[in-house]
């Protein structure tokens, strides 16, 4: 589900697909924080020099984690919280991205139904009298399972005769659109977005270049870039005097950013290493499209016979070896259809976004996904995230070293095991919680002075947790267990069924919910964020450590 923010500031857009048509909704949502009840409550805030805008206030159950009653403040539009939530000595949940507010608020489910994807990729002259102008555009279409190729020649040359390797392969066959210059070729490629009206655009490092090329490009040529957005909004776009004017970082948009109001945008190569870290296969040296596709698939990008030199061929190759120039730009995007469908990584974060019941955009930090989840399922509001100046330090994980505990060398018939989910397991075990503290002892006891090695010592720094009652960050994680374990049952039914489909919606769900509670320490440990809490991070830390030792312990006597 696509889930956007107006220019307004005050308008949520959604979309989605329901009998292959598209239903598309747009709601008017004004924007809040929480106050303590006893806070002074100014009737006016000043947004800009020239502005004055009102408070609206509103009373309910609300409480903070110490049970004091909070006051909602409503303000005109999301662009006024940074702003007016310095009105107030302290604020709760002031720094909740809007998308997110309106998710936990509006949105109990999200429709599952199949993703409109375009796959794309750009090239672009580098030196010469074209320098820094797009050449060519290659698109993959996943519902119509065909390619398209735009291209220019300057207008001298006739190149509507060169074969367009898009023409080769029956099972696929698209359309190539020629143009004898760059302005052309751009207006086509995004009326044909408009016309097609793609949910997703998919691409290697996209965000980064292609799609910020394609906005600079447009606005410098006269064109109005924000025809591809369904509500006519791109982030960094402006309407000026003479046109439009396209201004960014220098290293273009972030890597989750969604800067096409009522389209998603992925970069694919941040969805496919997320995947990979997640299954522990070792860290890659290179996130290259030629590096990905030729350790994943076991391919290599095109390789120009006359131009071999990479930079030689993107200077030349255009117009002196032109069809291997477009065979070049096919074949990224072939690559990149490939790996996706091999790997299912885009269909991975769609699953996490339905699970969570939020933005894409939540789908990748561990303080998004767990911020969502807390704000729907905690009986109290947290906090507005403080920006801190010095982090408290705890002790993390174990540190081993072969050489102190003399266990370097050749060992035969080793047997290893591994903690089902080490931090969430911790979590449970002790009861760690926001509101499970406890200022008396109970046997629910953290050392947080236990070593990181396998030494003996008798310090004592102890953090207790209640035991009458399960915390919501334990009962969260149970929950998702069963949720997870749930998946996996059906996963494996699929696989005995040989129902592919099946098999991989439900792989993905059950990875999402491993995604989920993975989250859960990073929330707590991430300092100046809302949810953080340094006591619960060294708690989960230092029984993790205790765990670790204790069977290193066994294991030495099972030794003797």
């Amino acid at each position: 589900m696509i889930i956007s923010k107006l220019d307004t500031g005050k308008h949520i857009y959604t979309s989605y697909r329901k009998n292959g048509k598209k239903v598309e909704n747009i709601e008017e949502f004004k924007p809040y924080f929480y106050i303590l009840n006893s806070e002074v409550q100014p009737k006016y805030y000043k947004p800009s020099k020239y502005l004055t805008r009102e408070f609206e206030y509103e009373e309910g159950d609300w409480v903070n984690l110490q049970k004091q009653k909070l006051t909602k403040v409503y303000v005109d539009n999301s662009y006024d919280m940074h702003i007016a939530k310095k009105s107030f000595h302290k604020t709760y949940e002031a720094d909740v991205s809007y998308t997110f507010r309106f998710a936990v608020d509006k949105l109990a489910v999200l429709p599952e139904y199949e993703m409109h994807k375009w796959y794309w990729d750009m090239e672009w002259q580098q030196g010469g009298e074209h320098h820094d102008e797009i050449t060519t555009i290659v698109v993959y279409d996943n519902y119509d399972k065909k390619y398209y190729q735009w291209v220019w020649f300057p207008n001298e040359i006739d190149y509507n005769l060169v074969d367009s390797p898009i023409n080769k392969d029956e099972k696929q066959i698209g359309r190539k659109y020629t143009f004898d210059n760059e302005k052309d070729m751009i207006q086509s490629f995004m009326t044909t977005m408009v016309v097609k009206d793609p949910d997703m655009l998919i691409a290697w490092f996209g965000l980064k270049f292609d799609l910020p090329k394609l906005l600079e490009r447009a606005c410098a040529l006269g064109l109005n870039p924000t025809v591809i957005s369904p509500i006519n909004t791109v982030k960094g776009v402006k309407r000026v005097k003479d046109g439009f004017r396209f201004k960014y970082g220098e290293n273009g948009f972030g890597a989750i950013e969604q800067p096409i109001g009522g389209r998603i945008t992925l970069n694919l190569d941040l969805a496919f290493e997320r995947q990979w870290n997640d299954s522990q296969r070792g860290t890659l040296p290179s996130m290259s499209l030629n590096y990905i596709s030729e350790s994943v698939l076991g391919k290599e990008k095109l390789v120009s016979e006359k131009f071999p030199d990479p930079n030689e061929f993107y200077r030349r190759a255009w117009l002196e070896d032109t069809e291997t120039y477009l065979k070049y730009a096919l074949v990224d995007v072939e690559l990149m259809v490939e790996i996706d469908e091999l790997n299912y990584c885009s269909e991975a974060i769609i699953a996490l976004q339905r699970l969570l019941i939020a933005p894409f955009s939540a789908c990748f930090y561990a303080s998004h996904m767990g911020s969502i989840y807390f704000m729907r399922n905690a009986e109290w509001i947290a906090p507005t995230g403080e920006k801190v100046d010095k982090r408290q330090e705890y002790d993390g994980a174990m540190i081993y070293d072969p050489l102190s505990e003399g266990t370097n060398g050749l060992h035969l018939n080793v047997a290893a095991f591994d903690f089902a989910g080490l931090y969430p397991s911790m979590m449970i075990s002790r009861n760690i919680s926001w509101e499970t503290k406890s200022n008396e002892p109970t046997v629910f006891g953290a050392n947080l002075s236990t070593p990181r090695d396998f030494s003996i010592s008798d310090k004592k720094q102890m953090l207790y947790y209640k035991t009458d009652k399960l915390g919501l960050l334990p009962r969260a994680v149970l929950d998702l267990k069963e949720l997870r374990n749930e998946y996996k049952r059906l996963m494996r039914k699929a696989r005995d069924e040989d129902n592919k489909s099946e098999y991989v919606k439900w792989n993905n769900n059950q990875m999402a919910v491993k995604r989920l509670m993975a989250s859960f320490y990073g929330i707590v440990a991430f300092q100046g964020f809302g949810w953080a809490d340094v006591d619960l991070a060294a708690s989960i830390t230092a029984s993790a450590r205790e765990a670790i030792r204790l069977a290193a312990f066994k294991a030495k006597e099972m030794k003797e």
